[in-house]
């Protein structure tokens, strides 16, 4: 009896386990920007394609053959932006559904264009990093999963 009790709570534990650690990033990309260090990571498989770069160098984009888009990248915040501006602007502009924010980050997404985006931001000194992800509505249960993993590893040194 005992021995089969340690077996269900070895189980259940791996069970556990799985829930909360969430989806693996199998062959994951680990890209950080060279001019403002703003780093983040991402499933090779889901953006396969690495867009052009911009001239600015102030970050980085893929592409899936789907239609789903990833942006990596940072700004100079010459702007006094905030949290709080930042997810006021995205409404003016965007069908927002769900935002929060606190001191020195800032989240939002919704629709654009037909596509649902998320947006992560975090602000350290004078610099803004961002994550965003874009893909259509008809692959909702393909990106939302990896809406977790990828924006929760945006990271970004101050400026």
């Amino acid at each position: 009896m005992a021995k089969w009790r340690i077996g269900s709570l070895v189980a259940a534990s791996s069970l556990a386990a799985a829930v909360l650690c969430g989806p693996a990033l199998a062959d994951e990309v680990t890209y950080q920007n060279q001019r403002f260090g703003t780093k983040a990571s991402f499933p090779a498989e889901a953006f396969p394609e690495k867009l052009p770069a911009p001239v600015e160098g102030d970050g980085l984009a893929w592409a899936s053959p789907d239609g789903a888009q990833l942006f990596i990248y940072a700004r100079q915040n010459g702007g006094g932006e905030t949290p709080a501006s930042i997810i006021r602007d995205r409404g003016k502009a965007d069908d927002v559904t769900y935002k929060a924010s606190g001191q020195r980050w800032a989240v939002v997404s919704g629709y654009r264009d037909g596509k649902i985006f998320y947006e992560r931001y975090i602000f350290r000194g004078d610099l803004i990093h961002s994550v965003a992800i874009r893909y259509p509505k008809n692959l909702r249960s393909r990106y939302d999963r990896l809406v977790g993993p990828v924006t929760n590893s945006l990271q970004g040194p101050s400026g």
